[in-house]
């Protein structure tokens, strides 16, 4: 048996990030994944870091998110100075933007989220808000402005720390699938993929929306399944736009990210499609139509590409951090939903912890297997 080699499944963010914070710890690791390293949801998603929708929450779910937050500013800094690569880490703050007396009661609901945990923002009239973003539509009623919003740039972070662990010597296996999971007893002690055998002594499930398929060659019965989300990318001059917008609740929810070098992400949809990642004229017209309503100068703006990813959901919306139940040395780190990007910071300091034999920095109880939902092994 290899000792202290830990075998992660899953090559997107939360799988790079256990696998740099296990590195900086000393450990050994072998990074696995069906596909290329980083090209699913990780790639695709928006990378914006925000506090408002996890403070309405409440509870240990917003303590992850805030933990992770704060994490970020240091974690990319010191990926920048080890890599030379910046993952471009912004404070860009944001606007809730609001056309209609429905919309104002929506983010008045949001403010109270964020006033139940000690954050505040302030409104702002539609003169107020187009002095800061004078792109903004005419129609605008009004606009509530919080600074505690965040940004990386997804790829550039999965470049990052792809980069770090190839130059500290981490295995990096990308186009191959695991096929099972090999136990003595009740003891992982490795996995087959299509090929070979790899020896370990802690496997971790870090497969996103892939998980639960994965999860059955545990025995255990994961609900986590792909939302599509879809994305338009549009191309713009740099300063175009410097906060990250938001408009709309659920179906409607429609933000806009701006790049430092001029590109807006606009995103993004929710669609339980299962693994079909292809795009619709319904879902990106959908797009269209949030990004002209916000910011109409951009209307005729030249749209660089579209694009989809799958999202890791679970039933209370919760990731699935920890051990699994029955299983000696099998991890699971999964479910992240629409929060993977801001929560990879804290995934990768915890799962690093509990693997090492550390106290985590934060209760694991609320996000392990055996919660309320009833995780059992079949």
């Amino acid at each position: 048996m290899r000792k202290n080699r830990t075998i992660i499944v899953g090559g997107g963010v939360i799988g790079l990030a256990i696998a740099e914070q296990l590195v900086r710890r000393g450990q050994t690791c072998l990074l696995l994944d069906q596909g290329p390293f980083a090209q699913e949801a990780s790639w695709a998603g928006a990378g914006y870091l925000d506090l408002r929708g996890a403070a309405g929450i409440g509870g240990p779910f917003f303590d992850l998110c805030r933990r992770s937050y704060d994490l970020f500013p240091d974690w990319t800094e010191r990926l920048f100075k080890d890599t030379g690569l910046d993952p471009e880490w912004m404070d860009s703050g944001s606007l809730d933007l609001a056309f209609d007396e429905e919309e104002e009661a929506g983010i008045r609901a949001l403010e109270e989220g964020l006033r139940s945990q000690g954050l505040q923002g302030r409104w702002l009239s539609a003169d107020e808000a187009r002095a800061l973003e004078p792109g903004l539509s005419p129609r605008l009623r009004s606009a509530f402005h919080f600074k505690r919003t965040a940004q990386v740039r997804p790829p550039r972070l999965n470049r990052a720390l792809l980069t770090y662990l190839q130059k500290t010597g981490a295995e990096l296996r990308e186009l191959e699938q695991v096929e099972d999971f090999v136990l003595d007893g009740r003891k992982v002690v490795g996995v087959k993929t299509s090929k070979g055998f790899h020896e370990g002594d802690q496997v971790v499930l870090a497969s996103g929306a892939w998980s639960a398929s994965l999860a059955q060659k545990l025995g255990l019965s994961l609900p986590v399944k792909p939302i599509r989300g879809q994305v338009v990318m549009v191309r713009a001059r740099p300063g175009t736009l410097g906060h990250i917008l938001f408009k709309g609740q659920g179906k409607a929810y429609t933000y806009l990210v701006p790049r430092r070098d001029g590109h807006i992400y606009v995103g993004s949809t929710l669609e339980d499609a299962g693994f079909d990642k292809g795009t619709t004229p319904e879902g990106l017209g959908k797009l269209k139509t949030g990004l002209t309503t916000m910011l109409p100068v951009l209307s005729q703006q030249w749209i660089e590409g579209t694009w989809s990813g799958l999202r890791p959901s679970s039933p209370d919306g919760l990731p699935f951090l920890g051990r699994v139940p029955g299983t000696e040395g099998a991890w699971v780190a999964t479910g992240h939903f629409t929060h993977g990007l801001l929560l990879s910071a804290v995934t990768g300091e915890l799962m690093a912890q509990w693997l090492t034999g550390q106290k985590p920095s934060l209760d694991p109880s609320p996000f392990q297997l055996e919660r309320e939902l009833g995780i059992v092994k079949g």
